[in-house]
C-alpha cells in the first residue's frame, strides 16, 4: 500500500515538474522573442503608432548609432557634427568582434569606450515614461534630451579615470515633446565584453515599475528560498552527522542564493550601495565555480553506488585550483578564461546527469524525480551560457528557473523521506507511550516532590552550617584571644591589691594598663561577633545605588588626613570608563559596610608603610565591575604567608602583632564584607620591603544614562 502511495505521488511530481517548466519555457521565450515590437533602424525609433496602454512597454532593440573611441555629450552632435565618425551597431549585445566599418575595418576589441545615440519618435507631446536600464558593462552615463538622468561608475577614455560598476536603474522621463534623444556614453576597461548586452525597456512608468518589481520579487523569492533549503540542510546535518548529503546541498544552496544577489537586479549592491565591483564580479563567478563541485558531492554521497569517489573528489581539486587561479587575477584577465569555467560547469553537469541516470536505471527511491529536475536544470544552464556568448536571443534568467523547479523537487523528496521517517517513529512512540504513560506520569510527580523536599533540606542545611562554624569560630576566638589580657589584668590587680604598688604614680600606671586592656578587649569582642554574624549571613545591609567614581572618592576621601599623619604619599586615580563616551557603571552597595571593609585595608596598608612611602589607590571600570588596587612601598608579605592573610588571627610574623596592636581580624571581616556584595578580594602581588597590591571588585549593578 506504501509502494503504491509512493508511486502516485512520484507521477503527480514528475507531472507537476513538465507543467511548470513547460510554462516557464514559453513564458520565457515568448516574453523577449515576439517579432511585433517596434525596432530601431539607423538610430531612430518610431513609437507614434504605439498604444503603451494597450500594448505595454517596447524593448528598445535595433541598430543604434555607435561612436566608438569617443565620449559625445549631446551638444556635440550639432556643434561637431561634420566630424563624428557614425557606424551602427545591434543592441542588445556586446561591441566585442564589431566589426569597425568606418575606420580600420577590423573587429573591436572589449576594451575601449563609445558613445551609443537614438531617437524616440512617441505618440504625446507631454507624458510621464520610464526606462528601465540594465546592468551595462561596465560603467555609463545616459543623456535623454541634453539632460542627464542616469549613471553608473565613472566614464572615462582609460583605465586610470574609470571606475566601473553594475547598477540596474529605473529613470523616469518627463517629455515635453513628441521626441526624446537618448545619448549613452559607455566605457569598459575592467571585463572582457563591453557594451550593451542587455536589452532596455521602455514605457509607461507603471509599467516599467511593475516589471521591475516582479524582477525583484522573483530574485528575492529564489534567494529566500534558497537560504531556507540551505539552512534547513545543515540543520539536518547538525542533528545527524552522517548525512553528508545533507551538508553539501546545504552549502549548495547558500553559495547560490549569494550568487543570484549578484545577478540580474543586483540586491546585494541596493543593500550595499559602495560594495566594490571587483569582489563582486570575483564572488559572481566564484560562487559559480565552487558550486559546482558541491552539487556534484551532493549527488555522490546520494548515490555512491552509482558514482566514482575518485572521480567526484578529482573534480573538486579542479574547481577549486581554478577558482585560486580566478581569485588572484585581474578582472579583465579571468573574464576572458571563464570559458574554463563553462567547461567545468558542463562536464559537471553531464557527470551529476550520468549518477542519477544510473540510480534511475537501477530503481533507486526518487531518482526518477531527480532525473527530470536535472534534465530541465541543466538546459537552464545551457540556454544561459548560450545566451552568454550572444548564440540565442532568449534571457539570461532560465538557470534561476531551472535551479527553483530543481529545488522543489529536492524538496518534495525530501519531504517524502521524513514523513515516513515521522511515520514510523510516530508509531513506535505511541506504543511505547501506551505502555508507559501511567508509569511515567507516577514517577514525574515522586520526582519533582523529592526535588522540592531536597531543596528545603539543602537550604536548612546550609543554614545551621553556617550558624554551628559561626558559634564554633566565636567560643574558639573568645578562648583563644581573651585568655592573655585577662591574665594580665588579673595579675595587674593582684600586685594593686597585695600592696606591691606602693607608689600613687605606679598604681595609676597600672590602672591604665588595665583600662587598655579592658577596652582592647571590648573592640575584640565586638569585632568577633561581627565577624560570626557576616558568616552566618546574618547582617542587614543597608544597600543604596552610586556611581563607581563617587563611590571611590567617598572611599578615599575619609582617610586622607590618617595617611597626611602619618607622613605617607596618599593619591587616587580613577581610570576612564572601558567603553568611549560611556559614563560610570552604578553599583549597590552599603556606603557604611564599604567604608569599613575600605579602613581596614587603608590602615593596614598605613601600619606597615615607612614615613616617606606612598599609597595609590586605583579604580577602573570596565561595565561589568569595579575594580580598586591599593598599591603600597610598604614591608611586604612573606611568599609563605601568603595563603592565610584573609584567616582570623593572621599576622605574618608575631612581633608584628605586638608592636600594631591588631589582631589579625580585619581582613577577615574585609573579606566577608565584599563576598556578601558578591564581590571578590586578594592579594595581586607582593615583595618584602618594596610592598603590596591588594585588590577588591563589586559587581555593577547598571550603566548609568550618558
Amino acid at each position: 500500500m506504501g509502494k503504491a502511495a509512493n508511486q502516485r505521488t512520484t507521477k503527480v511530481v514528475i507531472l507537476l515538474v513538465l507543467l511548470v517548466a513547460a510554462y516557464v519555457l514559453f513564458y520565457m521565450t515568448g516574453t523577449f522573442t515576439k517579432q511585433n515590437y517596434p525596432r530601431v533602424t539607423n538610430g531612430n525609433m518610431n513609437l507614434s503608432e504605439w498604444n503603451f496602454e494597450t500594448n505595454g512597454s517596447v524593448l528598445l532593440n535595433g541598430e543604434w548609432e555607435f561612436y566608438w573611441n569617443q565620449l559625445l555629450e549631446p551638444r556635440s552632435f550639432y556643434t561637431d557634427e561634420a566630424r563624428l565618425v557614425k557606424d551602427y551597431i545591434h543592441v542588445p549585445g556586446s561591441w566585442n568582434g564589431h566589426g569597425d566599418r568606418l575606420r580600420s575595418g577590423s573587429e573591436l576589441p572589449g576594451v575601449g569606450y563609445a558613445t551609443y545615440r537614438l531617437k524616440l519618435l512617441l505618440p504625446y507631446e507631454t507624458q510621464t515614461f520610464a526606462m528601465r536600464i540594465p546592468t551595462v558593462f561596465t560603467a555609463y552615463t545616459l543623456y535623454a534630451n541634453g539632460e542627464k538622468i542616469s549613471s553608473a561608475g565613472v566614464v572615462a577614455p582609460s583605465a586610470e579615470q574609470i571606475r566601473p560598476q553594475f547598477l540596474p536603474q529605473l529613470v523616469v522621463l518627463h517629455t515635453h515633446s513628441s521626441e526624446i534623444e537618448l545619448v549613452l556614453q559607455v566605457a569598459n576597461f575592467d571585463h572582457q565584453k563591453g557594451g550593451l548586452r542587455y536589452p532596455i525597456e521602455f514605457g509607461q512608468f507603471q509599467d516599467i515599475s511593475r516589471s521591475m518589481e516582479l524582477s525583484v520579487g522573483f530574485d528575492t523569492l529564489l534567494i529566500g528560498s534558497l537560504l531556507i533549503m540551505g539552512l534547513y540542510h545543515l540543520g539536518l546535518f547538525a542533528v545527524r552527522k552522517k548525512e553528508a548529503a545533507m551538508l553539501f546541498f546545504g552549502l549548495f544552496c547558500l553559495l547560490i542564493s549569494l550568487r543570484i544577489s549578484l545577478l540580474g537586479e543586483i540586491l546585494l549592491t541596493k543593500l550595499i550601495p559602495d560594495f566594490s565591483w571587483v569582489l563582486e564580479m570575483n564572488l559572481e563567478y566564484l560562487t559559480a565555480t565552487l558550486s559546482m563541485p558541491l552539487f556534484v558531492l551532493f549527488f555522490a554521497c546520494l548515490y555512491p553506488e552509482e558514482s566514482s569517489r575518485k572521480v567526484s573528489y578529482g573534480f573538486g581539486i579542479v574547481t577549486v585550483m581554478y577558482s585560486v587561479i580566478m581569485a588572484v587575477l585581474p578582472t579583465i584577465l579571468f573574464t576572458k578564461i571563464l570559458v574554463v569555467m563553462q567547461l567545468i560547469i558542463v562536464a559537471g553537469v553531464t557527470y551529476i546527469l550520468l549518477i542519477v541516470g544510473r540510480a534511475y536505471i537501477r530503481k533507486k527511491e526518487g531518482a526518477g524525480i531527480l532525473l527530470l529536475a536535472c534534465g530541465i536544470f541543466a538546459a537552464t544552464i545551457i540556454n544561459d551560457m548560450l545566451y552568454a556568448h550572444e548564440l540565442v536571443q532568449t534571457t539570461d534568467k532560465m538557470s534561476a528557473f531551472g535551479l527553483l523547479v530543481f529545488i522543489f523537487c529536492q524538496s518534495v523528496l525530501l519531504s517524502i523521506k521524513l514523513s515516513k521517517a515521522y511515520a514510523t517513529e510516530e508509531k513506535l512512540s505511541a506504543e511505547l507511550t501506551v505502555m508507559n504513560s501511567g508509569l511515567y506520569a507516577k514517577i514525574k510527580e515522586r520526582t519533582i516532590d523529592l526535588e522540592h523536599v531536597n531543596e528545603a533540606l539543602k537550604r536548612k542545611n546550609d543554614e545551621l552550617s553556617r550558624l554551628e562554624r559561626s558559634r564554633s569560630h566565636l567560643l574558639s576566638n573568645i578562648s583563644h584571644d581573651l585568655g592573655t589580657p585577662l591574665t594580665t589584668i588579673q595579675c595587674y590587680l593582684e600586685a594593686i591589691l597585695d600592696g606591691l604598688v606602693d607608689h600613687e604614680e605606679q598604681r595609676d600606671r597600672y590602672l591604665r594598663l588595665i583600662h587598655a586592656k579592658v577596652i582592647g578587649m571590648d573592640r575584640l569582642i565586638e569585632d568577633l561577633f561581627q565577624l560570626s554574624q557576616l558568616e552566618a549571613r546574618q547582617v542587614t545591609f543597608k544597600k543604596q545605588t552610586v556611581s563607581t567614581d563617587r563611590l571611590m572618592d567617598l572611599l578615599f576621601t575619609r582617610y586622607e588626613l590618617d595617611a597626611r599623619n602619618a607622613g605617607i604619599d596618599y593619591t587616587l586615580e580613577i581610570l576612564p570608563p572601558a567603553v568611549e563616551g560611556e559614563r560610570y557603571s552604578s553599583v549597590l552597595v552599603d556606603v557604611e559596610r564599604l567604608h569599613q571593609m575600605y579602613s581596614n585595608l587603608i590602615f593596614n596598608a598605613i601600619k606597615f608603610t615607612p614615613e616617606g612611602g606612598s599609597i595609590r589607590v586605583e579604580m577602573s571600570d570596565d561595565g561589568k565591575r569595579m575594580l580598586c588596587r591599593i598599591i603600597d612601598t610598604g614591608l611586604g608579605i612573606p611568599s609563605e604567608d601568603l595563603p592565610f592573610v584573609f584567616d582570623r588571627f593572621y599576622t605574618s610574623n608575631k612581633s608584628r602583632n605586638t608592636v600594631t596592636g591588631g589582631k589579625g581580624l580585619g581582613l577577615s571581616i574585609s573579606k566577608e564584607i565584599v563576598e556578601s556584595h558578591g564581590g571578590r578580594i586578594w592579594v595581586e602581588r607582593t615583595q618584602l620591603q618594596v610592598g603590596t597590591v591588594l585588590c577588591f571588585t563589586i559587581p555593577v549593578e547598571e550603566t548609568l544614562d550618558s
